[in-house]
C-alpha cells in the first residue's frame, strides 16, 4: 500500500499553508504552525523507519495521514473564510480564532504522533485504529475555546467529544440517488486519418507532426479550416511506430498479402497485452501497397467493453462515406467474437474487397477466424531492441552475460516490457543495473520493478493517471494543471513559474516510457498523452486501495466502494452501455462531501443527466460545513450549469469547463480565492463577471473570444491569457499593461488608434512562448494589422498572425526562436519566401487564406534549412512555385489546398534525394492531381481529398 507518497503531499500542503499571505506576517501563528510542521515531519520519519510492513499496519497509518490532511485543509478553509470576512484583521496577532485553530491543529497531530510512536508495535496499531475518525472534528468559525487550554485528553473541535459528528441529510448522500439518463454514443470513439512516414531514419523524423487551431467558424472558413471536435480515445502513439523495425517485417508482408489478395473481410491480430498488436496493425495500415489498394482508410481505438452498436455509432460518418468504395478500417481493442460478427453483418459492401483489421487479446476465442498470432521476439531481437531503446548499443560489451539473461528473462520477448525496462535502466550506469532491478522488490515483474524505482511524488502522479479511462488521450495541458491543483508537485516560493517544474516531472515519466505521447504539436512538443495500457491495469487497484479516487460506474458492486478512508476524489466514467453508473443496493454508498477533494467527469452524453449530476454534487458540497474541493473538471461534459453560490468552494484550484455548453459564470466565481485555472474555451460563455479580477492567484485563463468588461487590475500572476477580445473602450496601459509574466497570449482586437499601445505592451512580454494576433473590424471581418518588430521576444516559438499586413517584417524583426509561423489574410503582394526562408529555427510554415496574393513564389538555394512542414491553403492567384537546388532539404510534409491556379509542383520537391514523406492535395484540379501522381517519388505518400 502506497503510504509514503501521501506523507509527502500532506507535508507539502502544510508548507503551502505557511506561505499564505494572511499567515506569513503573523509571527504567533507562524510559530504555532511550525510546531505542527515539526510534528508532521516526525510522523513522516516514523513512516520511513517502520517500513509499514503488513496490510493492516499500512491502512492504519494511511488513515492517520488522511486525518492530518483533513485537519490542515479544514484549517486553511477556515482561514480563507475569515480572511474574506475580516480582511486586514487577519494579520493582527490578537486575532485569537486562528491562533486557537493553530494550537488545536498542533495538538491533534502531536496526539496522533504520540499514539503511534510511544506504544509497542501491536498496541500501536490498535491505538491508531481506536483513534480513527473518532478524534476528527469539525472546525467552527464561531469557536472561541480558551487559548490556554492545554488539556489534550478528549480534545474535540465539535460540541460532542470523542464521537463522530452527526451528519445531516445535506452532508451525506447515497450515490444511487443520483438519476441516470441513457447516453447517446455520440463522440464516443476516436478516429485518425493521419499518415505516418513509411521509412524513418531517426526518432525525431518518426514523429508525425500535427496541428491545432483556434479560429472562430467564420474565420476558419476563410482560411480553409475544418472544424474538429474533441475525441475520447487514443489514436496514435509515435513510440509504437518505432517497434515496427524489430522482428515484424515478415508479419507485415504476410498481412499485406492477406489484405490485398485474400477474400476474408475480417483480419484479426491477436496476442497478449504488450506483444505489439497495435504496432503491427499501425505498420500495415500505413504500408504503401495497402494505402494504394484501398480507397478509404479509418482507424478506431476502443476498449474491450465496447459493443458493436457503440463502435458503429463512431463509424457512422465513415459508413456513409464508404458506400461503393473499397475501404480498410482498423478497430483496435475488440473484446469478443460476437462483437465482430455483429460488425460484419452491419458494415456495407462486404464483397468488394473491403477489410476490417481488429486487434484482440482473446486468442482462443478468435481461432475460428484464422487470426494472425503475435509471438514474442526472440533473444537476439529482444536484445537488439533493448540496447537501442536504452541507448547502450556502443556499451553492449560492458554488460555481463548474467545481467543480460536477467533482463531478457524479465522482458520475456514482449516489446512493451523491453521499452519499460530500457526506460528504467537508460538513466543509470551499467554498474548499477543489477542494484536497480533488485530495488524493484519484484525481480520478475517489470511493472513492479519500474514502479518501485520511482520517487514518492512521481508514484502519486503516476497513480493519478489511472483515474482517466484506459487508452484515453489526455491533453498534456490538462494533466499538468491538474497535478499542480492537486498539490502533487512541490512548489518553491521563489519560483514564478511552477509550470516549469511540473513539465520536468512529466518529462521524467515520459523518459521512463511509462507515459506515451500520442499526439505532438507542430513543434514536436507533446500535445496528448496516455498511461501505458499495461500500467493502467497495474496501477488502478493500487490507487483505489489508498482511496486516491473512486470511479463511479454501473458495472461495479457498490458495497464498501467508499473504502475505509471515504471518497476523496470522485471520477465519473461512462458504463459500457452508455448509461451513467446507477444501481440500487441495500448497502448504498454514502459520500461525505466535506472530504471530497476532486470531481472529474468523463460523461459526454448530450442529454441533461450530467447537468443534474453535477448540480447535485456541488449542491451537497456547498451545503456541507467544509468544502475542500480543489478540482472541478467537467471538460467535454455536454450539459453543465454551475450553482450561483460557488464562493463556498474556497479551496478550488481548477475549474475546467472546456467543450461544455455552459452559457454563463456566476458572479460568485470571484470568491474562489485559490483558483489557478479557469478554462471556458469552446463554451457558450460570452462574458465574464467583473468579480473575476479579484482572483489574485489566477494563472491560466482560457476564454472563448470574450470581451473584458474591465481591465484585469489584480491578476498579475497570469501566465496564460487566451481568447481575449479587445476594443478601443478598454485601456491597455492601465489593465493589460500590468501583466508581464505571460507565456501564452491569444488576442482578437478591433483597434484603430491603440494598436501601437498594444504592441508596445506585447514586446515587453519577454517570457512569451506562444502568440496569436487576430485583427478584425467592427463587423468582424479581417482588418489591418500594424505589426511591430518582435525581436525582444527571445522565447517565442509559435507566432500566428491573422490580418492584413502592409508589408512582411524583415528577418531581423522576427523573433529569433520562432519555430511555427502561420499567416492568414495577410494579402502580401511581394513573395514572402525571400524573407521567411532565412528564419533560422523555422520548422513549420503555414500560408493560409490569401496570405499571399502574387502569382509566383520562389524558394531559393539553401533556404529553409530546418523546415519540415509547409502548408499552402487558398492562395487563389498562385500560379508558379519554384524550388531551387538545396532548398528545403528537410521538408517532409506538404499540403496544398484550394490553390486552383497552381500549375505544378517542382521536381526538386517531388523527386528530391531526401524523400518527401507525405503530400496532401485537397480540392485541387483533376489535371493537377493526375500530373502529380505520375511524377511523385514512389516513397512519397499521396493523399487526395
Amino acid at each position: 500500500m502506497e503510504v509514503k507518497p501521501v506523507v509527502a503531499v500532506v507535508t507539502q500542503k502544510l508548507a503551502d499553508t505557511l506561505s499564505e499571505d494572511s499567515i506569513a506576517d503573523n509571527k504567533v501563528m507562524i510559530h504555532q504552525l511550525k510546531g505542527v510542521q515539526r510534528s508532521l515531519l516526525k510522523l513522516k520519519s516514523f513512516s520511513d523507519q517502520r517500513g509499514l510492513c503488513g496490510s493492516q499496519n499500512s491502512k492504519d497509518h494511511l488513515r492517520v495521514l488522511y486525518q492530518v490532511e483533513d485537519e490542515i485543509e479544514k484549517f486553511t478553509f477556515q482561514v480563507a473564510g475569515q480572511r474574506k470576512r475580516f480582511g486586514f484583521l487577519m494579520k493582527q496577532t490578537f486575532f485569537f480564532n486562528n491562533l486557537n485553530s493553530c494550537r488545536r491543529l498542533k495538538r491533534k497531530i502531536k496526539k496522533i504522533q504520540s499514539t503511534i510512536s510511544s506504544s509497542p508495535e501491536d498496541a500501536s496499531i490498535s491505538s491508531v485504529c481506536t483513534l480513527s475518525l473518532r478524534s476528527l472534528s469539525n472546525y467552527d468559525e464561531g469557536d472561541n475555546d480558551d487559548e490556554d487550554d492545554d488539556d489534550d485528553d478528549g480534545e474535540d473541535f465539535s460540541h460532542g467529544a470523542n464521537e463522530l459528528p452527526r451528519k445531516s441529510s445535506s452532508a451525506v448522500w447515497p450515490l444511487s440517488e443520483i438519476p441516470t439518463t441513457p447516453r447517446s454514443p455520440k463522440r464516443a470513439l476516436a478516429r485518425s486519418f493521419s499518415t505516418i512516414p513509411h521509412q524513418q531514419e531517426h526518432m525525431q523524423q518518426r514523429k508525425k507532426l500535427t496541428f491545432s487551431y483556434s479560429y472562430k467558424e467564420d474565420e476558419m472558413s476563410i482560411v480553409g479550416f475544418n472544424i474538429q471536435y474533441p475525441k475520447q480515445l487514443s489514436t496514435f502513439c509515435y513510440q509504437e511506430e518505432e517497434l515496427g523495425v524489430y522482428g515484424l517485417s515478415d508479419d507485415i508482408k504476410s498481412l499485406v498479402r492477406r489484405l490485398t489478395h485474400q477474400t476474408d473481410m475480417l483480419v484479426p491480430i491477436v496476442g497478449e497485452e504488450g506483444s505489439g498488436k497495435t504496432t503491427l496493425a499501425r505498420a500495415v495500415y500505413k504500408n504503401r501497397k495497402v494505402k494504394d489498394h484501398f480507397e478509404f482508410h479509418d482507424w478506431i481505438s476502443v476498449t474491450e467493453e465496447y459493443t458493436a452498436e457503440r463502435i458503429l455509432s463512431g463509424l457512422k460518418k465513415s459508413t456513409e462515406t464508404v458506400k461503393g468504395r473499397r475501404y480498410l478500417i482498423v478497430v483496435d481493442g475488440v473484446g469478443s467474437y460476437g462483437v465482430l460478427q455483429d460488425l460484419k453483418d452491419k458494415l456495407p459492401d462486404k464483397k468488394n474487397g473491403s477489410k476490417v483489421i481488429f486487434t484482440s487479446r482473446r486468442i482462443s476465442e478468435m481461432k475460428k477466424l484464422n487470426p494472425h498470432v503475435m509471438n514474442g521476439l526472440n533473444e537476439d531481437e529482444s536484445w537488439k531492441m533493448f540496447l537501442n531503446k536504452a541507448g547502450k548499443e556502443k556499451e553492449a560489451d560492458q554488460i555481463k552475460v548474467e545481467l543480460k539473461r536477467k533482463i531478457l528473462s524479465i522482458c520475456n520477448g514482449l516489446p512493451q516490457n523491453i521499452i519499460l525496462m530500457a526506460g528504467l535502466l537508460s538513466n543509470n550506469r551499467i554498474k548499477r543495473w543489477s542494484a536497480v532491478i533488485d530495488d524493484g522488490q519484484c525481480p520478475d515483474d517489470v511493472l513492479s520493478i519500474c514502479y518501485n524505482n520511482l520517487r514518492r511524488r512521481s508514484k502519486l502522479r503516476l497513480l493519478y493517471l489511472a483515474l482517466f479511462p484506459k487508452d484515453y488521450d489526455i491533453p498534456v495541458r490538462r494533466l499538468l494543471r491538474l497535478w499542480l491543483a492537486e498539490g502533487f508537485v512541490k512548489r518553491k516560493l521563489e519560483d514564478r513559474f511552477p509550470e516549469g517544474e511540473v513539465q520536468k516531472c512529466f518529462e521524467k515519466l515520459v523518459g521512463r516510457n511509462m507515459i506515451q505521447i500520442t499526439k505532438l504539436r507542430s513543434d514536436n512538443s507533446p500535445r496528448r498523452c496516455r498511461l501505458v495500457s499495461l500500467f493502467h491495469d497495474y496501477l488502478l487497484p493500487k490507487a483505489q486501495e489508498i482511496s486516491l479516487f473512486y470511479i463511479q460506474r454501473s458495472s461495479e458492486n457498490f458495497e464498501d466502494a467508499a473504502g475505509p478512508f471515504g471518497i476523496r476524489r470522485m471520477v465519473q466514467h461512462t458504463s459500457n452501455t452508455g448509461v451513467v453508473a446507477h444501481q440500487q443496493t441495500q448497502d448504498e454508498v454514502r459520500v461525505d462531501p466535506s472530504i471530497l477533494r476532486s470531481y472529474v467527469s468523463f460523461n459526454f452524453q448530450p442529454r441533461d443527466m450530467p447537468e443534474r449530476q453535477v448540480g447535485m454534487v456541488l449542491g451537497r458540497v456547498i451545503r456541507s460545513n467544509f468544502a475542500l474541493l480543489r478540482v472541478l473538471d467537467l471538460e467535454g461534459v455536454c450539459q453543465t450549469t454551475l450553482p450561483d453560490k460557488l464562493g463556498h468552494l474556497r479551496h478550488l484550484r481548477y475549474l475546467g469547463l472546456r467543450w461544455t455548453f455552459l452559457e454563463n459564470l456566476p458572479e460568485s466565481v470571484g470568491d474562489l480565492s485559490y483558483l489557478e485555472t479557469l478554462d471556458v474555451k469552446h463554451t457558450r460563455v460570452d462574458s465574464l463577471p467583473d468579480s473575476i479580477w479579484r482572483l489574485k492567484r489566477l494563472r491560466h485563463l482560457n476564454l472563448n473570444n470574450i470581451r473584458l468588461s474591465m481591465p484585469p487590475k489584480s491578476s498579475s500572476s497570469l501566465v496564460t491569457l487566451w481568447g481575449l477580445v479587445l476594443d478601443e473602450k478598454i485601456s491597455i496601459n492601465k489593465g493589460l499593461g500590468k501583466l508581464r509574466n505571460l507565456r501564452e497570449l491569444g488576442i482578437k482586437f478591433s483597434l484603430d488608434k491603440s494598436q501601437n499601445v498594444l504592441f508596445d505592451w506585447i514586446v515587453q512580454l519577454v517570457n512569451l512562448q506562444s502568440l496569436r494576433l487576430t485583427s478584425v473590424n467592427g463587423m468582424g471581418q479581417p482588418s489591418n494589422l500594424a505589426l511591430k518588430p518582435l525581436t525582444s521576444l527571445k522565447n517565442l516559438s509559435h507566432l500566428n498572425i491573422y490580418g492584413q499586413l502592409e508589408k512582411l517584417p524583415a528577418v531581423d524583426e522576427f523573433p529569433p526562436t520562432v519555430k511555427v509561423l502561420t499567416l492568414s489574410i495577410s494579402r502580401l503582394d511581394k513573395d514572402p519566401m525571400e524573407t521567411l526562408e532565412k528564419l533560422p529555427c523555422l520548422i513549420v510554415l503555414r500560408l493560409l487564406g490569401e496570405s499571399f496574393t502574387g502569382t509566383r513564389m520562389v524558394c531559393r538555394r539553401s533556404g529553409f534549412k530546418k523546415l519540415e512542414v509547409l502548408k499552402l491553403w487558398v492562395l487563389k492567384d498562385l500560379e508558379e512555385w519554384d524550388v531551387e537546388e538545396e532548398a528545403m532539404e528537410r521538408l517532409k510534409e506538404v499540403e496544398i489546398r484550394s490553390c486552383q491556379k497552381l500549375s505544378n509542383i517542382s521536381c526538386r520537391i517531388l523527386q528530391k534525394q531526401r524523400c518527401l514523406e507525405e503530400l496532401v492535395l485537397t480540392d485541387m484540379p483533376d489535371e493537377f492531381v493526375a500530373g502529380i501522381k505520375k511524377r511523385k517519388s514512389k516513397y512519397t505518400s499521396l493523399t487526395i481529398k
